[in-house]
């Protein structure tokens, strides 16, 4: 998506300073040149602003699951020993999932835009999807929701 954009500021510079045909080529082709590395600079800072506005967005959906599966596990009392043992396995299963969005919110913070939207937001995505339906499916087998 950010190639698309970019190129498309590219043509839109290089069109308008080819209209100035009162400059010489030259002239031309450097301030298309210009506005071209302004238009990147700006695309660049958007798509940073982007990623640190859903970095931050996803560690509060981390934060709060936390939270929410604490509060589950101090109301939730399994009596019977198959519903302990699917409830230890439950609780296992959301430290690893909670671990593992935990560790790519870690490589989302120095990821490059590109890196960020095609690898690491949905591999976070799912791993938040993943924790959240847990969680639920928990909550409503042991109660607590």
């Amino acid at each position: 998506m950010s190639k698309i954009l970019i190129g498309l500021v590219i043509a839109a510079a290089l069109s308008l300073s080819m209209t100035g045909c009162e400059k010489k080529p030259g002239e031309a082709v450097k301030d298309a040149a210009n506005a071209t590395g302004r238009a990147a600079e700006t695309t660049g800072e958007y798509l940073t602003q982007k990623k640190d506005d859903a970095v931050k967005a996803i560690q509060e959906k981390i934060d709060f699951l936390d939270t929410k599966w604490q509060e589950l596990q101090d109301k939730a009392q399994p009596t019977t020993d198959e519903a302990k043992a699917e409830f230890q396995k439950a609780k296992d299963q959301m430290a690893m999932t909670l671990a593992d969005a935990k560790t790519k919110l870690v490589e989302a913070k120095d990821a490059s835009a590109d890196v960020w939207q095609k690898n690491v937001k949905p591999e976070i995505d799912a791993a938040l999807d993943k924790a959240q339906k847990l969680y639920e499916d928990t909550a409503a087998r042991f109660g607590g929701k």
